[in-house]
């Protein structure tokens, strides 16, 4: 049974029904197979984490996270999580993804989604940023890989930055916000896929969308402020996406490691490479924000 026929008999029998069938493999992420199924004339996306997805999201953590964030009406609603395997069946949302805009032109619908979670009395777990990088530096270790000097070097410097905003007070934050995540229907935005949620600056929110690139980070930082940002919160914003970008690199080192470069058709290898020359590109311009 391949992975299609598979989701097609899940969804059958946990909607009770014989009629699903693919619609369309929805793209993004970097290994999980997510459906877009149809039944009963209703839409749904269901997840299939793939390989190794449990040494990276506590599916515990993401059902506890879910609880908290539906009482803002911010995400799609969930059908069914399996916290074992990681499956979820979910409700789809028709839209578009903000990644297939120019982004920036949805500044005011982000900032206000950014602001309902940031200000709202929900209570996760604490992110503990520089935790996860150890674990995922462990796995890296775990396969052989060793960590080069100039990646020490790097890593320390980014223990200085976290060190120097150690008073920034913790909210409640997404922690993956990138315009992948995001959906507009209509007049609404939907904020997806809650895995990482966790307390934690509300400016490492904005800097997720660094990933659909570094100009989209600045100017929602800019639009979320409300004014030229301050060198202390461009400092922050610097230090968040170049330390995103650390945990990046070392994911896509545990992939290659592990054979999905070769398994996903996907240079895993580049890609740490990439994330890593972008982390040190942020690091080195830190000092000199004003």
């Amino acid at each position: 049974m391949n992975v299609e026929e598979y989701i097609v008999a899940r969804v059958n029998a946990l909607m009770h029904t014989d009629d699903a069938v693919i619609v369309k493999r929805l793209e993004g992420g970097m290994s999980n197979y997510t459906y877009v199924v149809e039944t009963r004339g209703k839409k749904y996306t269901y997840r299939v984490p793939g390989k190794f997805a449990e040494k990276f999201v506590d599916r515990v953590e993401e059902w506890d996270n879910i609880q908290e964030i539906n009482r803002l009406g911010l995400n799609n609603a969930t059908s069914y999580v399996e916290v074992i395997s990681g499956e979820k069946l979910a409700e789809y949302v028709e839209g578009t993804i903000l990644s297939e805009t120019d982004v920036v032109s949805y500044n005011a619908m982000s900032v206000a989604a950014l602001r309902k979670i940031h200000e709202s009395d929900m209570r996760f777990r604490d992110y503990n940023a520089f935790g996860r990088l150890a674990d995922y530096e462990r796995y890296c270790r775990e396969m052989g890989f060793t960590h080069p000097k100039e990646y020490v070097e790097l890593r320390e410097q980014l223990e200085r930055m976290r060190d120097a905003h150690a008073g920034v007070a913790h909210v409640p934050c997404h922690c993956d916000y990138q315009p992948t995540n995001l959906v507009v229907s209509g007049d609404r935005l939907y904020v997806l896929d809650w895995e990482f949620a966790g307390m934690n600056d509300p400016i490492y929110d904005v800097a997720c969308y660094g990933n659909a690139g570094f100009d989209k980070a600045l100017s929602l930082l800019e639009a979320y402020v409300g004014h030229k940002p301050e060198a202390d919160e461009l400092r922050r914003l610097y230090f968040h996406r170049s330390f995103q970008c650390l945990q990046w690199y070392n994911v896509a080192i545990f992939k290659d490691r592990v054979g999905l470069s070769r398994d996903l058709n996907m240079d895993f290898n580049a890609v740490a490479a990439f994330f890593f020359n972008m982390a040190k590109d942020l690091a080195a311009q830190y000092d000199s924000l004003e």
